[in-house]
């Protein structure tokens, strides 16, 4: 089997976005209030927002149908994560202590939320093993090209978000998660749109 064959080298309009992304917020970065690095500050919703397109692409997704499915899933999870399922949306932040809320352990049922997140994950795990979606992944993944920038640049945004994690930088990992939702975003509408060449 030639591996040249499954790989994608070409520059996609997606990977062109992503790169105007990461120029952007590279360049942004010190421009920025630290403010912008909080949550539900303008660089999480745009997170969201992009986030949102993703689960758009992939609800209406033509082919791999169980696939996408655990993807949408997957997808909902990331959104519902973000805004820490809900409690950075309706709970307001302590005005002396910017960025910071309550935690669902100092909340009177705050225990149903993790109960909840509990048994979500393990519903997506049990579709993923009941549906066999790894039969369908490696099933797409032999069939059609890999988009291999498109890929690099969303593995180097998420490795950038972990050391900046590390490094307590907030900004800076948001920004980097930016990145990578939307590089993600992007493989995904390559992937569902057939925008990649059949393998032969």
């Amino acid at each position: 089997m030639s591996l040249k064959k499954h790989v994608d080298g070409r520059f996609r309009g997606t990977t062109w976005l992503t790169l105007v992304v990461a120029m952007l917020c590279l360049l942004g970065e010190p421009l920025l209030p630290e403010a912008f690095g909080h949550k539900n500050s303008p660089v999480e919703t745009l997170q969201m927002v992009v986030v949102l397109i993703g689960l758009y692409i992939s609800c209406t997704a033509k082919g791999y149908r169980n696939l996408f499915v655990f993807v949408s899933l997957v997808l909902f999870f990331v959104l519902a994560r973000e805004v820490n399922y809900g409690r950075t949306l309706f709970i307001f932040e302590d005005p002396e202590n910017a960025n910071q809320f309550p935690k669902w352990k100092d909340m009177e049922y705050g225990w149903v939320a993790h109960v909840v997140v509990g048994l979500y994950i393990t519903g997506i795990l049990i579709y993923f093993v009941w549906r066999k979606v790894w039969l369908e992944l490696q099933r797409m993944l032999s069939s059609v090209q890999l988009p291999v920038w498109d890929v690099l640049l969303a593995v180097s945004a998420l490795i950038a978000g972990v050391a900046y994690e590390a490094q307590h930088d907030n900004l800076s990992e948001e920004l980097s998660e930016l990145v990578l939702y939307v590089g993600g975003v992007g493989i995904l509408y390559l992937y569902t749109r057939n925008k990649l060449n059949q393998v032969d």
